[in-house]
């Protein structure tokens, strides 16, 4: 099943709704950059600001995917993946435009602070089956991706500097608690302090990887395009299927990494009070164009161009201990951040179904904290399936509701 849920058709219904919106807002991401780049100073008020909220989501999105993500996609389908994960990432800025437009406009605001989802977009259509369903899974889907899978990324990055797994799961437990028992304003604030640091300390090693083996970027650009449209291996009569591999890999491998279409991180930057629908919806480009065009683009680019098959190999070698102890310690960050990211949108999920009652919070951070443990010393391979099908079911009640209200957006 998962195979079915994360395969070409359902990348193909992502970028056509991501091509709708394009083709709608007469290419905003191209045409409205100037507009889209002052965004970035745009804030104040009290509570959650938006950069924080622009934070929390990057926290669901940038890291482990992105790196470890990027080198799994060149392995399975060779460097015209990169190609196709730009294509899926250019139309995905608009998607996830829209779907944090939405989800911004269509907020409430509660006693606990502000609330926004597809869910809530559902509710306001008239589909309560179809909104509680988009909460249930992205409450589902918190505990496996975002909880149990990113737990198990902690403690194989945790082994790496001797880390025992339940040492790993006991300090990840415990940082884990203070921070989810806090709610929202404590996540994003967590988030705003720590991610900026270690974004640019990676985006700092990646470029030097990049400088140091400068004089093999013009191959690793020439075989992106060639591979993605098999343009060398025409005569030989396959190149339909070399197109299809990198196509599929690629293109998943961008979804997968940026989230746009899932409808997860669009409920970061409607809990911000200060949040403007289309100011918003710009961070969400911006949020896309960081995890896409720069730390994707970059690691894939610095695995290329210096013959990598790793992520780890590119780093010990190229910087030794230093560059080893680093990308642990990154990976450590990145996992975390996408943890307690996840638990910042199921709290938004259980307050739409739950309203403000405090147990049904309370149990679901206590369950996310056993989670996480449990995350670091069990056997993930059933987990991850798990978690890809929660994952790709949030699509369809996410895209039903941008259809239904897809008039209600402006540029």
């Amino acid at each position: 099943m998962r195979e079915v849920l994360w395969s070409l058709p359902t990348v193909a219904l992502l970028t056509a709704v991501g091509v709708y919106f394009t083709v709608r807002s007469r290419f905003y991401q191209i045409r409205g950059i100037k507009h889209i780049l002052t965004s970035v100073r745009y804030g104040g008020g009290e509570g959650i600001s938006p950069f924080s909220a622009l934070m929390t989501a990057l926290g669901g999105t940038v890291g482990v995917g992105s790196i470890t993500g990027v080198a799994y996609a060149l392995t399975a389908g060779g460097a015209g993946a990169v190609f196709w994960m730009w294509v899926t990432g250019f139309f995905g800025m608009m998607l996830k435009y829209a779907e944090v437009y939405m989800a911004v406009l269509f907020r409430k605001q509660t006693p606990c602070g502000y609330d926004g989802s597809a869910a809530r977009v559902l509710s306001a259509a008239g589909k309560p089956f179809a909104a509680g369903l988009f909460a249930v899974l992205c409450v589902l889907a918190s505990l496996g991706s975002g909880n149990l899978v990113q737990a198990g990324a902690v403690a194989e990055a945790a082994a790496e500097i001797g880390i025992p797994p339940l040492l790993c799961a006991a300090l990840t437990a415990a940082l884990l608690a203070p921070t989810v028992f806090g709610g929202q304003k404590r996540i994003a604030a967590v988030n705003s302090a720590v991610l900026p640091v270690f974004s640019a300390l990676l985006m700092l090693f990646l470029s030097a990887a990049v400088i140091l083996n400068l004089r093999g970027v013009p191959e690793a650009f020439s075989a992106i395009f060639r591979e993605a449209f098999g343009i060398r291996q025409a005569g030989a009569g396959i190149s339909g299927a070399l197109i299809s591999i990198a196509l599929r890999t690629g293109a998943t491998r961008g979804v997968f990494s940026n989230e746009a279409g899932m409808g997860s991180s669009p409920i970061a930057h409607a809990a911000s009070p200060s949040a403007d629908p289309q100011k918003s919806g710009d961070f969400g480009v911006i949020e896309v164009f960081i995890d896409t065009f720069l730390v994707s683009t970059f690691c894939a680019v610095a695995l290329l161009s210096g013959g990598f098959d790793t992520v780890t190999e590119m780093f010990s070698e190229l910087f030794g201990v230093i560059g080893s102890v680093f990308l642990t310690v990154s990976l450590l960050v990145f996992a975390f951040a996408s943890i307690i990211s996840w638990c910042f949108y199921s709290e938004g999920c259980i307050r739409f179904l739950f309203g403000d009652r405090r147990l049904p919070r309370t149990l679901y951070r206590t369950l996310s904290v056993a989670a996480a443990f449990a995350g670091c010393i069990i056997p993930l391979a059933s987990v991850w399936d798990a978690a890809d099908i929660f994952n790709a079911l949030m699509i369809v009640p996410n895209l039903y509701a941008l259809i239904l209200k897809r008039k209600d957006i402006s540029f």
